[in-house]
């Protein structure tokens, strides 16, 4: 102590103080050959030694309140005087309830035997959903169903993402991103898809639930026609970056029809920052003093006819 005390010019009292803190925070620990001995801690392990009591509590608590939810969710059929996944007149069901949505979701994620279809549009995917969602698909991979998953090029920049499709493509899947995708939707077996319910983005959450063969048949095309020309999701690729041609491209395109900048953005799966500074990059290369002139310019110089008939 009193060799510390010289070196960093502190009181003993201070020392002690210090040592005691840099117990409490895992950042010391005592020597295996002498406890009297102590030894520095790598933060990073130190971190995870303090934070895991927490995520005990917290795994508990996440996993009390899915018991509970699917407890409550097996009471639905009654409330709602019918069989959930029973046949439908007209084979399209309008459901509006987020919970009755899932639990279909789940159950024909449960049932299906031969395909998953699943087209993602947006930028950041909520961890958490990330983390519940990988069971359920790693379990239809290991029954032998062919799943194939649509995102939009900027979700290559996320990392907890990129494990995600890492994971679901070594066990089988097929994962492409495009720059820009319809609404969301999910196909089981061909034979029943969920889209949106709402016809705006400002109204509330709820799915049309489709069962009719014809419609199945037309969204299954709509599936492929976007799968063609999307790209494959490298897991150990430079993260969007290989795919910077595309999304410039599709830029240019919506810039030359007068759109605003939040409604690129939004087309594109990206933030409205990161589609301002690509679009900030795009008219300093063109030589443009305003966005639709940006867009104007590109289809005179042909790249618009590019991107139409790549």
């Amino acid at each position: 102590m009193d060799t510390a005390a010289d070196i960093t010019g502190l009181s003993n009292d201070e020392l002690a103080r210090y040592r005691d803190e840099l117990l409490r925070c895992r950042l010391l620990q005592p020597s295996a050959k002498d406890e009297q001995t102590l030894l520095p801690v790598n933060p990073e392990i130190a971190a995870a030694r303090l934070a895991e009591p927490l995520e005990e509590t917290i795994r508990s608590y996440r996993e009390a309140v899915d018991s509970t939810r699917e407890t409550l969710l097996k009471l639905m059929p009654a409330y709602l005087g019918r069989t959930m996944y029973g046949p439908v007149n007209g084979g399209v069901e309008t459901v509006s309830d987020p919970a009755e949505v899932q639990h279909l979701v789940n159950q024909a994620s449960e049932k299906c035997c031969k395909e998953m279809l699943s087209v993602q549009p947006g930028g950041f995917r909520d961890p958490v959903a990330l983390e519940a969602s990988l069971p359920k698909e790693l379990e239809a991979l290991e029954r032998g169903v062919r799943f194939r998953v649509l995102y939009q090029h900027p979700t290559r920049a996320q990392l907890s993402l990129r494990s995600h499709v890492a994971a679901i493509v070594k066990a089988g899947a097929q994962v492409r991103t495009a720059d820009q995708l319809a609404e969301r939707m999910f196909i089981f077996d061909r034979e029943v898809a969920f889209i949106p319910k709402r016809s705006s983005t400002d109204q509330a959450p709820g799915a049309v639930v489709v069962r009719e063969p014809v419609l199945i048949a037309f969204l299954c095309a709509l599936f492929d026609q976007f799968w063609v020309s999307a790209v494959p999701f490298i897991t150990d690729g430079p993260g969007y970056q290989n795919v910077s041609d595309d999304l410039r491209l599709a830029i240019l395109g919506l810039l030359s029809q007068g759109l605003k900048d939040e409604v690129v953005a939004r087309r594109l799966g990206m933030s409205v920052r990161t589609c301002r500074r690509h679009i900030a990059s795009l008219m300093q290369e063109l030589g443009a003093e305003s966005r639709f002139e940006a867009g104007v310019k590109a289809a005179q110089l042909g790249l618009l006819s590019k991107e139409l008939h790549e």
